[in-house]
């Protein structure tokens, strides 16, 4: 074994870290993380890509602090971000309910799917309102199930931040839903009662 195989980091297999295991292992993932960010298959797939150079090129700085999982996910983050920056236009966030799996069942009728898919449009909307600082803990937390202490790993925070913006991005989308919710009501309500 070569001195810098040595000096490299090792993973739960206590085999040293090289990049083709990286890839190998975490590709989906990382690349399921950008698109979840960027929302553009393409983009996604382009940040994937940037995020394993730059964790090749600095393979040989990981400590082994943290999983290799999570030092990629900060790499996947910080990639995102310079896109995001560099295009200056969020867009909405599709299919998050996918991702989220909280659509998971399939509607018994056809109002049933088309209640489910204003709840769909609703909780993408209030995601897309969120700044950064709060949609990105909220991604990673329930799209991509990351805990605490990782989400804080990748975003280079500590984890009582964290904990912070999760529970100031809930009441914020509760509180979006609730709104759109009231306003979905008041219209039912004034087509059932016309002469009201």
């Amino acid at each position: 074994m070569s001195r810098i195989e040595e000096s490299r980091p090792q993973d739960s297999t206590d085999q040293p870290i090289n990049i083709e295991h990286l890839v190998r292992e975490h590709y989906t993932y990382i690349r399921r993380l950008a698109l979840s960010i960027l929302d553009d298959p393409d983009e996604a797939e382009d940040a994937a890509q940037e995020a394993f150079i730059a964790a090749n090129r600095s393979l040989d700085k990981f400590r082994g602090d943290s999983r290799p999982r999570t030092w990629l996910t900060a790499i996947t983050v910080n990639a995102c971000r310079g896109r995001l920056r560099k295009r200056k236009a969020r867009q909405g966030l599709q299919n998050v309910l996918q991702a989220l799996h909280l659509a998971q069942s399939q509607p018994a009728s056809p109002e049933e799917a088309a209640i489910q898919q204003d709840v769909q449009r609703s909780l993408r909307q209030a995601v897309a309102a969120l700044d950064d600082r709060h949609r990105l803990p909220i991604l990673l937390r329930y799209v991509h199930g990351l805990s605490v202490p990782e989400i804080a790993a990748s975003l280079h925070t500590n984890p009582g931040t964290i904990y912070s913006r999760l529970h100031y991005a809930r009441r914020m989308l509760i509180a979006h839903l609730d709104i759109q919710n009231s306003h979905m009501e008041a219209s039912d309500e004034k087509q059932s009662h016309p002469d009201a």
